[in-house]
């Protein structure tokens, strides 16, 4: 089913760690803008994700807060776009794990219950500009794709 609902997110400049600035492409420490979301569907929390933005790329731009200013909520590419960077590919690894308890607190789980992990990037001529870790309880939900061929 599609799922449609709410959100709630809060932004935080904070540094890279080793793992992000591999997928993003820069030094551990170098500095981020971090935002963490919790979606609702009928007010149940379903899925969390976690962004991480290199703020060499949005620092002090009208898109440096995903969900603020005159581009806050319209995704990526579009910000982007705002700032003249343009987003050509995506990549995403799925796996699952056993959720971790704070996850699980706010999905609503119990400690084992399974997630599907979403690791998401999005680029622009080589280089990511996004990355984000998408936590879905995998006993509710299902990810579902619809890819376009060219």
């Amino acid at each position: 089913a599609d799922a449609r609902g709410t959100w709630e997110s809060r932004s935080a400049q904070t540094e890279a760690g080793g793992a992000i600035a591999d997928r993003l492409g820069i030094k551990p420490g170098d500095r981020v803008m971090r935002t963490r979301y919790v979606f609702r569907d009928a007010g149940e929390p379903m899925m969390l994700s976690t962004s991480w933005e290199p703020l060499a790329l949005t620092g002090r731009t009208p898109v440096m807060l995903p969900e603020e200013g005159p581009l806050g909520g319209m995704g990526v590419v579009e910000r982007m776009r705002a700032i003249d960077i343009v987003v050509d590919n995506v990549t995403e690894e799925v796996g699952a794990r056993p959720g971790l308890a704070e996850e699980l607190l706010t999905l609503g789980g119990v400690p084992g219950h399974v997630v599907v992990v979403v690791q998401r990037t999005f680029y622009a001529s080589g280089r990511a500009v996004e990355t984000a870790d998408v936590v879905i309880p995998a006993d509710r939900y299902r990810v579902a794709y619809h890819l376009p061929v060219k």
